[in-house]
């Protein structure tokens, strides 16, 4: 039986997962350089005919979607098109390559993922299709496995820096705090911790603050993580952040209610909750997701919140970073209670 398009691509999530962090390549040179371009930017390797056509339509669809739950449309990916011919030299080096290509004599869409090949850490996507209505359709049934695709490289290259350059001080201090292993990178530092329940660590980036808020607190049961009650347990905690005036502090806005989704981090169940904060009496506000799940070893609810106040730069990397660190967490090699 021959493998269906999305068959095809979940085998690749799966390699893009386990292959990353491991640092292995699919037909390297061994002689690495360090990839460039900044993160979540794409080289699009294709010819200008496609890339004016459906092809390049159903491309840019994919890869310039809006992030959900921004108050400002910001992109999934940046995108930078070059010909063929012009993917050479120091655009090979790129950390994100997609090649589209077309061939009359393969008989079916195809998808190929190579890592480190010309440079470290880089990956190289190379998707064949027989015709144009070939590609357009197999792009069209594997648009989220395409941006998984990237956004799981992208997550692995961060989780490794945190983890070997990270801020070891808070990791340490986060340790004591919790008992678990989690990595914050570098340039962030410790903004509160009012409570042996809470600690708040963030970055300042110009006229941006990223925050991120941990906390823990008893589990009661399942109910825990139904949308009312993560939203009434961030806005307890999140409450004891101060905002810049008098009787000011972080809320979560209701008028666009948080959405609630349920995910796997290495196998653990965790809630993921996105949505807007404000600050009462005052007139700041972002967009925030949180991560809840269960501490296995304490039997205790983890949160941790991230959150972004940015009015003029765009916030897509800082919060992608923020997020980035959630899948650093570690938890004591204990049975799961879920």
């Amino acid at each position: 039986m021959k493998k269906t398009a999305s068959a095809l691509f979940a085998a690749i999530l799966l390699a893009a997962a386990g292959l990353m962090l491991s640092c292995k390549s699919q037909g390297g040179t061994g002689d690495f350089n360090n990839a460039g371009g900044k993160p979540y930017e794409i080289v699009v390797s294709i010819d200008q005919e496609l890339w004016n056509g459906e092809v390049g339509d159903t491309l840019r669809s994919i890869l310039l979607e809006p992030v959900p739950m921004f108050n400002q449309v910001e992109p999934q990916f940046d995108i930078s098109r070059v010909n063929p011919g012009a993917l050479k030299d120091l655009i090979l080096r790129h950390r994100n390559i997609l090649i589209i290509q077309l061939n009359p004599q393969t008989a079916e869409p195809s998808s190929v993922a190579q890592y480190d090949v010309y440079a470290r850490p880089q990956i190289i996507v190379t998707l064949t299709a027989p015709d144009t209505n070939g590609m357009v359709r197999y792009l069209s049934e594997n648009r989220q496995e395409l941006q998984q695709l990237f956004e799981i490289s992208e997550r692995n290259r961060a989780v490794e820096n945190n983890r070997k350059y990270g801020e070891k001080g808070i990791d340490r201090e986060i340790r004591s705090l919790f008992g678990i292993d989690m990595n914050i990178p570098r340039g962030f530092s410790i903004k509160g911790r009012p409570g042996e329940d809470f600690l708040w660590v963030g970055n300042d980036v110009r006229t941006a603050t990223q925050g991120l808020v941990l906390y823990s607190y008893p589990y009661a049961g399942a109910e825990d993580f139904a949308p009312e009650n993560l939203i009434k347990r961030r806005n307890e905690f999140t409450g004891r952040i101060p905002g810049p005036s008098e009787g000011s502090f972080m809320a979560t806005e209701d008028y666009i209610r948080p959405e609630v989704e349920y995910i796997r981090i290495d196998g653990k169940l965790w809630a993921r909750m996105s949505g807007f904060w404000y600050v009462e009496n005052d007139y700041m506000g972002g967009p925030f997701i949180n991560y809840s799940t269960i501490d296995p070893a304490t039997g205790r609810v983890f949160s941790a919140d991230c959150f972004v106040y940015s009015p003029k730069d765009p916030k897509r990397n800082m919060m992608r970073q923020l997020e980035h660190i959630v899948y650093t967490v570690r938890f004591p090699q204990t049975p799961a209670a879920e």
